[in-house]
């Protein structure tokens, strides 16, 4: 008995199967404790903030009922290099993230199915065709061996939340009509006349909107009030908010 624990050991804690059997191990662990009721299963999905910088181009239709809501990024800001390359950047990170679905269903179910496709890619690409090339295994390789499983992991697990999505968000329901007089906040370094994008927050993620100034320059981080919409062009114009006033 003991010397098949040992060989099952030995198979499981190897090289780049290491990480993953580790990774495995805390899930049974929280799923034991989540059955005995020490610590929630947590389905609901969470606020993450994933949306997509403007520095980064990603123009996605949503087609005409969707009221001309825009999820691309805006043209590049031009009035400082290293903000471009900030935003650039953080769009590309957040827009990854968001392409691997994390987030966008539960992290106890994103990470359930994670962890065995890390463990079973680990596992299988090691005990057939890894050990006979990296025999006896480095720190290097194994490290190198593991990076390439977790993106392979992540591929598989990303196949598998995919289809359920709508199970978890609801698609964006909002359209020009819900639109206007709502506010929102300039997420460019301006709003002007010329250019700018604002984010219009939701139950799900921001929606990113091109917007227009009705003639000032708003800065970065203002909120504003939608107050039209050109169908055409698919940009919403906004104003500054007015101050409240108190009789």
């Amino acid at each position: 008995m003991s010397e098949s624990l040992n060989q099952i050991a030995e198979r499981m804690f190897v090289g780049p199967v290491w990480p993953a059997s580790i990774l495995v191990c805390l899930l049974i662990a929280y799923t034991l404790l989540a059955l005995i009721g020490l610590v929630d299963f947590g389905f609901d999905v969470p606020d993450v903030d994933m949306d997509v910088d403007p520095g980064l181009d990603l123009d996605v239709d949503l087609g005409a009922d969707a009221g001309g809501i825009d999820l691309s990024g805006a043209s590049p800001d031009v009035d400082t290099g290293t903000h471009i390359n900030a935003d650039i950047l953080e769009g590309l990170g957040a827009a990854t993230v968001r392409w691997t679905n994390f987030g966008r269903v539960p992290i106890v179910l994103w990470g359930g199915i994670f962890s065995v496709a890390f463990w079973s890619v680990s596992y299988f690409l090691w005990h057939t065709f890894d050990s006979q090339r990296y025999a006896p295994p480095e720190l290097l390789s194994s490290a190198l061996l593991s990076i390439r499983n977790l993106v392979i992991a992540t591929g598989i697990t990303k196949g598998m939340t995919q289809p359920i999505l709508g199970q978890f968000v609801a698609p964006p329901s909002y359209d020009q009509s819900k639109l206007l007089g709502a506010t929102c906040e300039i997420c460019t370094s301006e709003a002007t006349p010329d250019f700018g994008q604002a984010k219009f927050r939701t139950n799900a993620s921001p929606l990113l909107l091109n917007v227009r100034t009705d003639g000032s320059h708003i800065p970065k981080g203002t909120e504003v009030r939608i107050i039209g919409f050109d169908k055409e062009k698919r940009i919403y114009k906004v104003t500054h908010l007015q101050p409240e006033t108190h009789s």
